[in-house]
This record gives structure tokens, C-alpha cells and sequence, in this order.
């Protein structure tokens, strides 16, 4: 008696190709939500695409990725978006990292402390930037006057050109350092005791094994939150668009909001699609130690 290979390997092959054909409706949805986009923005940025030019069209080559990155315009947010992001990611490790050691061991009301962490960077970022705005404000804001009731002068937070950007960086820092503590927190008490233990035999004290022990297992985590908070400070865009809208002049003008510019305001869409390209070259260039170091440590 002969055994039927025929519907057997009809059954294996469509067992092979179940998965496939599942995840073939969620492939075409990301597919067109992002590779499309992304090859339209390809086409835009190497050809003429000027709505105040309209005859002016055809195929440009690199010509609107020159003009763009030459203009001082260019090097000027360049420089606004790289203070902003060391800045601001620096300040937030260092004051994250020493809220989660406080947090570390368990202290009365320290459920009630985490809880109270979620909610900067729960809140929708338009209504935290128009409140920090009436915070900032010189005629009766609260910090004017906390100014005034230690006897300071009032200071102009956003419109003078050398206080906006610090104060931008005040507002993502009282936004984000909670979500860098709470990842911190949930590495360090994950961590294993034993390694404690022998460090604290040896004659280590708190801070010798915070340095030499804790912070070598915390590594990766901290290369990660160093990698997502820093592609996410990069395309910050919302709170200085409500804030300060790029200003005083431009001394808050961060790449993306010199895109948003180009594009509705200058009507060039060839030159904003030159830049987000350029955005996306600079971002890839910059994470790549991280991403080597993360999958080098997987390998």
C-alpha cells in the first residue's frame, strides 16, 4: 500500500506559508504608510518643486540638497538642534539616573513618588507647552513671580535670544526625566544582588559600587535610553512651535522647524524634502555607534 505524499507536502507547504500570508495584510498597510512616503520624498528632494515657481520644474539632481546645506540658515539650526539635544539628554541622565538610585531602596511613599513620575510625559505636549508658556510669562507668570519673592529682577524666559533656548530646555527636561528615571529605576532593581554582595565583602562602599558595579550591568540600558531620547530631542518639534515659534528672530529655530518652514511657509517643497533626507542621513550617521554597540553585544 502506497502512502499519499502528495496532500502531506500540500499541508506542510501551506503550514509554511500561513505565517506569511497573515502578516502579508499589516506588510502592504506598513509598506504604503512608510516606503511610499519615504520614495515620495526621494523624488521631491532631487527635482524642482517650487509653488512659487511653477514653471520652474524637471529633475535637479543633488542641486536642492547643496542649496540646502549651505544656506547659514542650515548651520545655524544645526547648531540650535545639536545644543538642545546634548543638552538636554545630559542634564536628564545624570538628574534620572540619581532620582532612580534615590528610588532604588524601597522608602516610605516610593509607590506614590512612581506614580507621580508618569505624569509629565503623560500629558499631551501642545497643552504642556501652552501651560509652561503662562509659566513663562514676564507679566505675573509663576516663575517671575518666585523671581520677585526672593527679590530678583524678572526675566524675559522666551523672548530674550539668550534665555529661550535654556528655557525650552528647562521644559523637556521637567517632561522627560521621569521616563529616563523610571527605565534606570526598572534596570536597577532588576539587577542581581550577588555582584553587591561580593563588592560590599571587599570593602566597597555605596558609591564605589554604583560606579563599579551598577553602572557596567546598567550599560546597554543606558545606550538605549541614550539612542531613543536622542532621536526623539532630534525631531522635538511641537513645544517650540507653541512656546516660541523658532524665536526671538531665530534663535530657537531647530531643523524641523527649518523644514516646516521651507515647505508651508516658503512653499518649496523640493528644498524641505532635500532636508528631511539630509535629517534622515544625519540621524542614521549618529545612531550607528549605538546600534553597533547594541547588536554587537547580542552577537
Amino acid at each position: 500500500m502506497t502512502v499519499p505524499t502528495r496532500p502531506r507536502a500540500r499541508a506542510m507547504t501551506l503550514d509554511r506559508a500561513a505565517p506569511v500570508l497573515m502578516l502579508l495584510p499589516i506588510l502592504l498597510v506598513l509598506a504604503a504608510l512608510t516606503l511610499y512616503p519615504f520614495l515620495a520624498n526621494v523624488w521631491y528632494a532631487v527635482h524642482a518643486k517650487d509653488l512659487t515657481q511653477p514653471l520652474n520644474t524637471g529633475f535637479t539632481g543633488a542641486r536642492n540638497i547643496t542649496a540646502v546645506v549651505t544656506k547659514a540658515a542650515f548651520l545655524h539650526s544645526l547648531t540650535v538642534t545639536g545644543i538642545f539635544v546634548v543638552v538636554s539628554l545630559a542634564i536628564e541622565l545624570v538628574v534620572g539616573f540619581l532620582v532612580a538610585l534615590a528610588l532604588w531602596k524601597p522608602i516610605g511613599g516610593s509607590r506614590l513618588y512612581t506614580t507621580i513620575l508618569i505624569l509629565p510625559f503623560g500629558l499631551t505636549p501642545v497643552a504642556l507647552a501652552l501651560a509652561w508658556r503662562l509659566i513663562f510669562n514676564p507679566a505675573g507668570g509663576p516663575l517671575n513671580l518666585l523671581l520677585g519673592y526672593f527679590g530678583l529682577p524678572p526675566l524675559d524666559w522666551t523672548a530674550s535670544p539668550q534665555l529661550a533656548l535654556p528655557s525650552l530646555i528647562i521644559v523637556d527636561i521637567w517632561q522627560w526625566t521621569p521616563f529616563v528615571t523610571l527605565i534606570l529605576l526598572a534596570g536597577l532593581v532588576a539587577l542581581p544582588k550577588e555582584p553587591f554582595e561580593a563588592a560590599s565583602m571587599e570593602g566597597a562602599g555605596y558609591w564605589s559600587s554604583v560606579w563599579h558595579v551598577a553602572l557596567p550591568m546598567l550599560r546597554p540600558l543606558l545606550l538605549v535610553v541614550v539612542l531613543f531620547r536622542g532621536i526623539d530631542l532630534f525631531r522635538t518639534f511641537d513645544t517650540f512651535w507653541v512656546i516660541t515659534g523658532g524665536g526671538p528672530g531665530n534663535a530657537t529655530e531647530t531643523l524641523n522647524m527649518l523644514l516646516y518652514r521651507l515647505a508651508f511657509q516658503n512653499l518649496n517643497f523640493g528644498q524641505a524634502s532635500a532636508l528631511a533626507l539630509t535629517m534622515l542621513v544625519l540621524i542614521i550617521v549618529l545612531t550607528q555607534p549605538f546600534m553597533k554597540h547594541l547588536v554587537g553585544r547580542r552577537s
